[in-house]
C-alpha cells in the first residue's frame, strides 16, 4: 500500500498550465456589514489554489503572485456568514476588493473540514458536529485538549477516556472507540491505540471539530463512535506571538481526614508560541512548560511541550509542510484511593511510583491542485511513544516500559465533477511496531484501506452522500480482519430556518496490541491476555433538525441508535484476573438537544445541551458500565467592555453500573459511593487595552462549590481551586 502511494505521488503531473502564467496582486479588506469595523482574524481563501491568508488588525489582507485569471475568493470567521465573490486578477496589476460580513443569527455556524474530509459550511454536513474554537480554548485556561471537551455536547471524559455519547466507557486507558486525528491523520499511541492527550498543548489548536457518530466509513479503525478533529493554527501575514502565563492553587477540603498535606497545592504554566510569513515560507514555533501538584497526593506531573511547523507555498497551486511536536513528562501515579476516609491519599505501595514518557510526533502534507476542479493531498505521520514506571509487578519487579512506532500515510483526491457531484476518495496505509518486554511483548501490526464518497445535490434544497470504506487489518498472532464501511446522509435545507439531516453509517475497530496481548499486575489487578479477540462492528444511525428562531436563537434537536457487535470491555474472571472480552451484542439509543441564544450582538451569549443515552447490554440484559444515561452542559457569557463574566456549569447523573469486583475482592475500599456530578466553575476577565497595556487578565475558581464527587471508582475529582491567567498577543 506504501509502494503504491509513492508511485501515485510520482506519476501525477507537476502543476497545470496556469502556473506558467504571469501573475497578479489581490488586495482587500473584510468589514463588518453593520457597523463598518473591520473582521479580525477572518479565513481568506482563493479558489482552485492553495493561496490564502488571514485578515490583520485593520482587516486587510494581500494576496501577491497569482497567476492572471478569475477566481472565486472566500472569506469566512466563526460568527458570520462566509461570503464568496468573483474577482479577476490581471497580469502585472494589482486588485483590490472590499468583503462586507453578514453576521449570523448565532455563532454556531462554522466552516467544517471533518464531516466529509473537505471543506464546507456546517449546515451542509450530515451528521450531528460541534466546534470548539480557539477563543474558548484560550478563556478556559485549556491545556490539554481533553480539557476542552468537557464542555462539548455528548462527551463526557473518565479519568482521561473520552466518551461520545456514550461510545466508551471505560477501558482501563486502553483502547478507544473515538478518533483523534491531528489535521486530518490519526493521532494515537502504538500500544495501547489510546488517545494521549499531554501530547498535544491546546495552545497549538485553531479549532477542534468533535463529529458524533460512526466515522469509519472515511476514517477507518477506531471511528466508530466519532471523531474529533484538532486542526492546528497557520502562519499569519503579520507576524503574531504570544504569550500565556497562568498559576494557581488548590483549596484544601473541608474534611479534615481528607487533609494529607497542609502545604499550598500549586499549579504554574507558560506557553510562548509565535507565527509569520517570511515570503512564500510560513512558521510556526511553540514552547509550554507546565507543572501541577496535584490535590492528590503522588499526583502530580511536570511537563514540557514544544511544537513546531514549516509550510512552503511552491507555487499558487503547490504547497507544503511539515510539523513536529515533542513531549517530556514525569508524573506520579495515581490509580484509587486508600480507602474513603483517604479520599485524597493512593494505597501506601503506590506513593513513590512514577511513570516517565518522551513521545514525539513527526507529520508531513503535499497539497496540489492538478486543475480548478480537482486536487489531491498526500499527508504522512509518525507518532514515536516511549514511556517507563518503576511500578513492580510478578511479571515485571522493576517496572515497565513501552516503545511504539505509529505510521501512517494517506493519498487523498477531491473532484467537483458538475455542480451537483463532488467527489472524494483515496487510500490510506498504517504500520505499527510495539517492543513492551512482558507487558505487552513485541508485536507488528500493519493495515490499508481504500475509500470513496459521493456527495450530490439531488435538487436545490436536497443533499446526498453516499460512500464506503474498504479496511483491512493484520496483527501478529491474531487473525487478519476487514470489513466493508458504507455510509450514508442526506441534508434537506429549503433555504428558510429549518435544517433536516439524516446519517447512516457502518463501523469497525481492531483490537490494540495491549487488549490482545496486556500482561501485568497493578494495584491488586491481574491481567491476561486474549488471542481470540475478535474487532468490534457498528452501525450507526441519525436524525436531527436543527431551526433558528428571531434570528438570534437556534436549536439542534438529534435522535441517534447505535447497535453493536463484539464490543470490546474489560471483564473480570471467575478467578478475580482481568480480561478483554467481547461483548456480544449492545446498544445505545438516545437524544440530544442544543439551544443557542445570542443578545445584544453576542453581549450575552449562552449555550445549553442536554444529551439522554440508554446505554444497554442486551447479550446480559443489563446497562453498559461507566455510562451516565444524562448529561446536562451549560455556558454563558456576558460581556462589559473591558469586561466579561462567564459561568459553565455540567450535571452528569450517577453512573449506574462499574465493575462490582473492584468492591467485592476488597481492590478498592469505599469504591461503591458515587453520586451525581454537579459542577460549576466561573471567570472574570479584563481587556487592559483600556490602561494601554496589550494584556488580557482572567481569574477562574473551578468547583465553585466545592462539590465532592468521583470520575471514576476510587478516584475523586479536583477540588475548588482559583486560577490566575495573563496572555498577550503582540
Amino acid at each position: 500500500m506504501g509502494k503504491l502511494i509513492f508511485i501515485l505521488f510520482l506519476l501525477t503531473p507537476p502543476v497545470f498550465s496556469q502556473e506558467e502564467h504571469q501573475t497578479g496582486t489581490l488586495t482587500g479588506s473584510v468589514k463588518d456589514s453593520t457597523d463598518g469595523q473591520p473582521v479580525v482574524g477572518a479565513n481568506i481563501m482563493l479558489d482552485g489554489t492553495v493561496l490564502g491568508t488571514t485578515t490583520s488588525r485593520e482587516g486587510k489582507f494581500s494576496i501577491r503572485d497569482i497567476p492572471a485569471g478569475n477566481y472565486a475568493l472566500s472569506a469566512s470567521i466563526v460568527g458570520y456568514k462566509r461570503r464568496i465573490i468573483n474577482v479577476l486578477v490581471k497580469s502585472g496589476e494589482e486588485t483590490t476588493c472590499a468583503l462586507d460580513l453578514e453576521e449570523m443569527p448565532v455563532e454556531a455556524q462554522p466552516v467544517i473540514v471533518t464531516a466529509n474530509k473537505r471543506e464546507q459550511s456546517f449546515l451542509e454536513a450530515p451528521v450531528s458536529v460541534s466546534v470548539v474554537s480557539e477563543q474558548q480554548l484560550s478563556d478556559r485556561n485549556s491545556i490539554t485538549i481533553d480539557d476542552a471537551l468537557r464542555y462539548v455536547g455528548g462527551v463526557n471524559i473518565t479519568k482521561s477516556q473520552v466518551n461520545v455519547r456514550g461510545s466508551t466507557g471505560y477501558s482501563f486507558g486502553v483502547g478507544t472507540r473515538v478518533l483523534l486525528l491531528l489535521d486530518g491523520l490519526p493521532f494515537l499511541s502504538g500500544d495501547t491505540q489510546e488517545i494521549i492527550w499531554e501530547s498535544l498543548p491546546a495552545a497549538e489548536a485553531d479549532r477542534i471539530e468533535v463529529v458524533k457518530g460512526a466515522g469509519s466509513a472515511l476514517y477507518g479503525s477506531n471511528a466508530l463512535g466519532g471523531v474529533i478533529n484538532v486542526i492546528t493554527k497557520t502562519s499569519t501575514q503579520e507576524p503574531e506571538t504570544r504569550v500565556r502565563l497562568y498559576g494557581g492553587a488548590y483549596q484544601l477540603p473541608k474534611y479534615e481526614s481528607w487533609r494529607w498535606t497542609q502545604d499550598a497545592r500549586t499549579m504554574a504554566g507558560a506557553i510562548a508560541s509565535h507565527r509569520q510569513r517570511i515570503g512564500d515560507i510560513g512558521v510556526e514555533l511553540g514552547l509550554s512548560r507546565t507543572l501541577d501538584d496535584g490535590y492528590r497526593k503522588n499526583d502530580y506531573w511536570k511537563r514540557w511541550n514544544a511544537w513546531s511547523r514549516l509550510s512552503y507555498d511552491i507555487s499558487p497551486f503547490r504547497s507544503a509542510a511539515i510539523s513536529f511536536r515533542l513531549l517530556d513528562q514525569r508524573r506520579g501515579n495515581f490509580l484509587y484511593w486508600k480507602d474513603l476516609d483517604h479520599a485524597l491519599e493512593p494505597q501506601d505501595e503506590q506513593l513513590r511510583e512514577h511513570v516517565e514518557s518522551l513521545r514525539w510526533n513527526l507529520g508531513a502534507s503535499y497539497k496540489q491542485f492538478v486543475s480548478g476542479v480537482f486536487y489531491y493531498t498526500l499527508k504522512f505521520s509518525w507518532f514515536r511513544s516511549r514511556w517507563e514506571d518503576n511500578i513492580p509487578n510478578e511479571f515485571d519487579p522493576a517496572g515497565s516500559a513501552s516503545r511504539s512506532d505509529y505510521l501512517v500515510g494517506e493519498l487523498q483526491a477531491n473532484y467537483q465533477a458538475s455542480d451537483r457531484h463532488v467527489f472524494t476518495g483515496g487510500l490510506s496505509t498504517s504500520y505499527n511496531n510495539v517492543h513492551a518486554g512482558s507487558i505487552f511483548g513485541d508485536h507488528r501490526a500493519d493495515g490499508g484501506a481504500l475509500y470513496l464518497q459521493d456527495e450530490a445535490a439531488l435538487t436545490q434544497d436536497v443533499r446526498v452522500t453516499i460512500g464506503g470504506r474498504i479496511d483491512f487489518q493484520r496483527l501478529m498472532g491474531v487473525e487478519d480482519v476487514s470489513q466493508f464501511n458504507p455510509k450514508f446522509g442526506a441534508v434537506y435545507n429549503p433555504g428558510g430556518a429549518t435544517i433536516v439531516r439524516i446519517s447512516a453509517g457502518r463501523g469497525f475497530r481492531a483490537p490494540s496490541v495491549a487488549e490482545v496481548y496486556t500482561t501485568t499486575e497493578a494495584g491488586g489487578i491481574t491481567i491476561v491476555p486474549n488471542a481470540a479477540l475478535k474487532p468490534e462492528r457498528s452501525w450507526s444511525f441519525e436524525a436531527g433538525v436543527s431551526q433558528v428562531f428571531r434570528e438570534n436563537i437556534t436549536s439542534e434537536l438529534a435522535l441517534f441508535r447505535n447497535e453493536f457487535w463484539d464490543m470490546i470491555e474489560p471483564t473480570f474472571g471467575a478467578d478475580g484476573k482481568v480480561q478483554f472480552q467481547n461483548i456480544l451484542r449492545s446498544r445505545i439509543t438516545g437524544a440530544e438537544m442544543t439551544l443557542n441564544v445570542d443578545f445584544m450582538r453576542r453581549i450575552l451569549s449562552t449555550v445549553v445541551s442536554y444529551t439522554y443515552l440508554y446505554p444497554e447490554d442486551v447479550t446480559r440484559g443489563d446497562i453498559l458500565k461507566y455510562r451516565p444515561r444524562n448529561m446536562l452542559y451549560a455556558s454563558g457569557r456576558f460581556l462589559f467592555d473591558p469586561f466579561s463574566l462567564a459561568a459553565d456549569f455540567r450535571f452528569l447523573s450517577k453512573t449506574e453500573r462499574i465493575d462490582e469486583e473492584f468492591i467485592s475482592l476488597g481492590i478498592v475500599p469505599g469504591g461503591s459511593e458515587r453520586v451525581n456530578v454537579y459542577v460549576t466553575d466561573v471567570r472574570l476577565g479584563a481587556d487592559w487595552k483600556f490602561a494601554g497595556l496589550p494584556m488580557i487578565s482572567i481569574f477562574h475558581v473551578n468547583n465553585l462549590f466545592q462539590y465532592y464527587y468521583v470520575d471514576l471508582i476510587g478516584n475523586l475529582a479536583p477540588t475548588r481551586n482559583y486560577v490566575l491567567t495573563l496572555e498577550t498577543k503582540f
